[in-house]
């Protein structure tokens, strides 16, 4: 039994769980992009598909790290300037390069109108800075497409998060006034967060027969978070897996427990196959965080393998589409990911020494006024 509490510093599974969570989503997308009829999904007659369960994976665990992250930091600026460094870098870099490469060489129209279009520059703009969503077109590409023009419907995800980030911040800003009150409220906030998207999300999914809400993976992150803040309540066991997991198949049964069933159990089963499976797939993190990479550069490079590959079958498309997915993410990782994240105290720092600046100047201005 391995005590969760105990479990800490960066030898888990996590980078594993998130890069097969991140291939799920891009094989799940194949078959959509191709314009193929749906397969059988396992999890689909139960109103949870296969994709949505990796982004549920993603999220639950993003709310775990995140969580530990803002308390053992204990410092904003560190912890904003860490969440920063860790999202755009490497979006700006695919962004830039996504769409120089579409408007040259996929795209329809000619190079000096694609970038003169305002729906260049707002699409650029909008997932640049993931203020107010995305957008997911850009002129004369990917029109003729199956699947139509969308051209990174997987950035769906990243203002969702991304706002979540601000919430955790917030929230600790927040007790700046009385410190010693924020364990307690992130303790009991987490999961009271968790509980009320997850009814939202619930009735949502009863409503409209089928999962099109974003409180499924916002409750998931909140879950992760969660079970950071009641570490010390959570045991790991072989025999605790094979139980979530047999409840999980017993509740396949019926389509409404499996879902509240689902909620419950997704989180604790990562944990287990985060912490509890160590030995040689631990040899994976020598590697590097590639699932960032390959989650942002899967859909367009698969939505351009249509275009520029007539007659594509699922099978190769895979077999490019992840050969292609994994070179940018190593690319990414090593050449901009990683550097990022090496030098994200600079501007912490920078921004500390300039707040601290600030408060100095006001208190002196408001002495001068009151003496």
């Amino acid at each position: 039994m391995i005590f969760l509490e105990k479990a800490r510093g960066r030898d888990n599974n996590f980078n594993l769980i998130r890069v097969v969570a991140a291939f799920t989503v891009l094989f799940i997308h194949s078959r959509a992009l191709l314009g193929l009829e749906p397969v059988g999904d396992p999890l689909y007659p139960r109103l949870v598909e296969l994709g949505g369960a990796a982004v549920d994976v993603f999220f639950f665990t993003s709310g775990f790290l995140i969580a530990g992250s803002l308390f053992s930091r204990a410092n904003i600026f560190d912890f904003v300037w860490a969440r920063f460094m860790r999202v755009f870098p490497g979006l700006w870099a695919m962004l830039l390069i996504t769409v120089t490469s579409l408007g040259l060489f996929v795209g329809t129209l000619p190079a000096s109108e694609f970038f003169a279009s305002p729906i260049t520059h707002d699409y650029f703009w909008r997932c640049a800075t993931l203020i107010n969503g995305i957008r997911f077109k850009l002129p004369g590409v990917f029109e003729g497409n199956p699947f139509g023009a969308g051209v990174n419907g997987s950035l769906w995800t990243l203002p969702v998060e991304w706002r979540l980030y601000e919430y955790m911040a917030a929230a600790w800003v927040l007790f700046a006034i009385k410190p010693s009150w924020r364990p307690a409220a992130f303790r009991f906030g987490a999961p009271l967060a968790a509980l009320i998207l997850t009814v939202v999300a619930f009735t949502k999914i009863e409503i409209h027969n089928g999962r099109e809400n974003i409180e499924a993976p916002m409750a998931m992150f909140f879950f992760g978070a969660a079970c950071y803040f009641w570490r010390g309540h959570v045991r790991l066991s072989y025999f605790r897996l094979a139980a979530l997991a047999a409840a999980l198949g017993l509740a396949a049964l019926n389509r409404h427990a499996f879902l509240a069933v689902y909620m419950l159990t997704l989180g604790p089963i990562v944990l287990h196959m985060a912490y509890l499976f160590a030995g040689p797939v631990r040899a994976y993190n020598r590697l590097g965080d590639y699932s960032y990479g390959v989650y942002i550069y899967a859909f367009p490079i698969q939505q351009s393998l249509v275009a520029l590959v007539p007659g594509l079958t699922l099978t190769a498309m895979n077999l490019y589409a992840c050969a292609l997915s994994l070179t940018c993410a190593v690319l990414s990782w090593r050449l901009v990911e990683k550097p990022a994240l090496a030098a994200k105290l600079i501007p912490a720092q920078a921004t500390e020494r300039l707040f601290e600046r600030l408060r100095f100047e006001f208190l002196e201005w408001r002495r001068r006024r009151t003496a």
